[in-house]
């Protein structure tokens, strides 16, 4: 039987924890770089700029911050304040995954139409992960391995309750989005476009958080060894933002594709009170709900509804 906290096998663990945590800075690298030109377009000014665009930066600059301090502690060759880098790396991280869910919970405020118990239960869950990284973070230590040259994350156990904890929030956060979709009865029966995809791209996220979270979950349950509890750790860290990210993209090349046509605004409307406020000219208008799903993205043309020229679709009186 293999002795799991046998010297050697764990050194052998971290450097397959280090091996791994390379491949996974060449994966965001790549990912980073190749989506630049949707970046730079908003901070030119060929996509109007919106406050979500911040957390979407967030989704993009933590991970690449965070990989780049762990890489150094572990390929440094001199002793470094071990304990300044570990915090630095889980502050980084847990940044990643509270601005990844900062996302998920706007989505859910627009798709339950800002409903009180909807909102308040995803900002519960929102907030409780956020307190369970901060504990994470204030209480992870780590030392200089004078074998290995590298520094040691110590008691990886400790961090159970916050994976668990991630783990059942993320859930909830996920049942929302996808309960809220379901209430759009016109929608799923009409097909409507946007209903469309903000469903396919719940199913994604639900694909993304299972094969994120759950193998961390599992082996920080087993409790083999330090590096095996950080093992997947690394993984779930970059396909949550990553995804998080692409899921915000996706949105935003929707809109600049489709804009939001008439047969849209008809499908995605949970309510009609809600989804046909008449705009400030007296015209009947897009719908505050409709506008604020679309994450209040880039305008692309005053006419939004597939060449209905008699609807304007007024992003400055929503925004």
């Amino acid at each position: 039987m293999t002795n799991w906290q046998d010297p050697v096998r764990v050194a052998t663990d971290y450097l397959a924890l280090v091996k791994l945590i390379h491949v996974m800075a060449g994966i965001l690298i790549w990912e980073f770089v190749i989506n630049l030109p949707f970046d730079v377009s908003v901070i030119t000014g060929k996509r109007k700029f919106r406050w979500t665009f911040v957390l979407y930066m967030g989704c993009r600059w933590w991970p690449i911050l965070c990989i780049s301090i762990m890489l150094l502690g572990f390929d440094v060759n001199r002793k470094i304040d071990c304990d300044g880098w570990v915090v630095s790396v889980f502050c980084f991280a847990y940044l990643s995954f509270i601005f990844a869910s900062a996302l998920i919970v706007l989505r859910i405020a627009a798709i339950w139409e800002r409903n009180k118990l909807a909102v308040g239960l995803a900002v519960v869950a929102w907030l409780t992960n956020t307190g369970s990284y901060l504990h994470s973070t204030i209480t992870v230590r780590a030392v200089f391995s004078p074998v290995g040259s590298f520094c040691a994350v110590q008691h990886t156990e400790h961090s159970k309750i916050n994976i668990l904890v991630t783990l059942v929030t993320d859930f909830v956060l996920l049942g929302l989005m996808l309960g809220g979709l379901m209430r759009w009865s016109s929608a799923r029966s009409a097909g409507g476009g946007i209903w469309r995809l903000l469903y396919n791209q719940g199913l994604v996220w639900l694909l993304v958080v299972s094969l994120a979270e759950i193998p961390p979950t599992v082996l920080i349950i087993l409790n083999l060894n330090d590096p095996l509890n950080l093992m997947f750790q690394v993984p779930e860290l970059i396909i949550m933002a990553l995804g998080a990210a692409r899921i915000y993209r996706g949105l935003a090349d929707y809109s600049a594709l489709h804009g939001l046509r008439t047969s849209d605004k008809a499908s995605a409307r949970p309510s009609e009170r809600f989804m046909s406020a008449p705009s400030s000219g007296g015209e009947q208008g897009p719908g505050i709900g409709a506008v604020y799903v679309m994450n209040n993205l880039p305008r692309h043309g005053a006419e939004a509804y597939g060449g209905d020229k008699s609807t304007k679709f007024d992003e400055d009186t929503y925004a």
